[in-house]
């Protein structure tokens, strides 16, 4: 049979339909990001049992190399089966057990099985649980304070040298005898393959704060660590509120995600800034056995990614099309079989 030709309307009809269909295609995009914490090197599940499974220190260090390993690979090789995505991974905190320099220095051997497009934060197992505080004491603190300081010093230049950096709260001051060290350490970033959405981290808590110093070769730093609050205010007001003159859409972020370590360990300040901002989901992690939708602070869910010793993590997509978040739960490594724990409405009712 003979087809007919198209007419030039039926031909311009055609053409004006594929176009749409190309253009729905091409904006509508879901894009990802994984969410992981704690591997707490040199941590194991053993240690979370009730009673705890005695292990050797080698075999305590062994298995929990084994089982980073083991997550991280899941990850890779879930970011690698999509080679035309950037799927940015978020570590929210408790990167060591202690802080102490053998501890970092093997993460810094298994963090790069993960690629590049990697965001760290710090937990209080590496931080706060290690320092004295001035005019304080603390028995688990190490010499000098160096692991804390240390640690601090790795996000710093983990932070530093990030390219998608938009605002980091540090600043570090050199006299001629003592360094100044100043800030929250909190920062956002512009993640590669999430270019409209701001991802904050604000590490242990919105509430943390301390002094203390630490010497090197006859240098004394001073760290003086406050709230990030007053900073995160001012970054949701400076980059999602309404411009002045424009609409919503003219905003460089659609919305923000917050990212933490401690889920309990915030006030009603924060929790105001939050729920009166475009935040439509908390990340964080600090209990190891848990791994889901944890809590809300008002109508923002807060979702925790489990451990590495539990081999629990999330994959969040984000639908441009739908104007959802999908967060899914990830267990035994194996994000073939992942579940949806919930679909979140990414924008505030206006």
């Amino acid at each position: 049979m003979t087809r007919k030709p198209l007419t030039h309307r039926a031909l311009t009809l055609a053409i004006a339909m594929g176009a749409l269909a190309f253009a729905a295609n091409t904006t509508a995009e879901v894009r990802t990001m994984i969410v992981t914490s704690d591997p707490q090197y040199p941590w194991t599940d053993r240690m979370e049992e009730e009673p705890s499974i005695p292990e050797t220190e080698s075999e305590r260090n062994r298995r929990s190399e084994e089982l980073i390993t083991e997550q991280y690979t899941s990850i890779a090789a879930y970011r690698a089966a999509r080679p035309g995505e950037d799927i940015p991974v978020f570590i929210n905190g408790d990167i060591t057990a202690h802080g102490h320099g053998w501890q970092r220095s093997v993460m810094a051997r298994l963090l790069p099985i993960l690629g590049d497009n990697v965001h760290l934060g710090l937990g209080n197992h590496d931080y706060k649980n290690n320092v004295t505080p001035e005019g304080g004491y603390n028995s688990a603190a190490c010499y000098n304070n160096g692991c804390t300081r240390d640690s601090i010093q790795d996000l710093v230049r983990h932070v530093t040298d990030k390219a998608g950096k938009v605002a980091f709260d540090y600043s570090a001051n050199q006299g001629v005898f003592k360094t100044l060290h100043q800030g929250s350490l909190a920062y956002a970033t512009k993640a590669r393959g999430l270019d409209r959405v701001l991802n904050i981290q604000l590490n242990y808590s919105p509430l943390y704060e301390v002094t203390f110093e630490s010497t090197e070769a006859l240098r004394v730093n001073r760290y003086e660590l406050v709230s990030p609050l007053p900073w995160l205010r001012n970054l949701l007001e400076t980059k999602l509120e309404k411009p002045t003159f424009g609409d919503w859409k003219d905003r460089e972020y659609d919305f923000a995600i917050i990212h933490m370590h401690d889920p309990d360990h915030f006030d009603g300040n924060f929790a105001r800034l939050v729920i009166n901002a475009d935040v439509p989901a908390i990340f964080a992690g600090h209990l190891h056995k848990d791994m889901g939708l944890y809590r809300t602070i008002g109508s923002v869910p807060v979702f925790l990614s489990g451990s590495a010793s539990q081999r629990t993590y999330l994959i969040v997509e984000h639908d441009t099309d739908e104007d959802v978040l999908r967060v899914y739960g990830v267990r035994e490594n194996s994000p073939g079989q992942k579940q949806l724990i919930r679909s979140v409405p990414v924008h505030r009712n206006r």
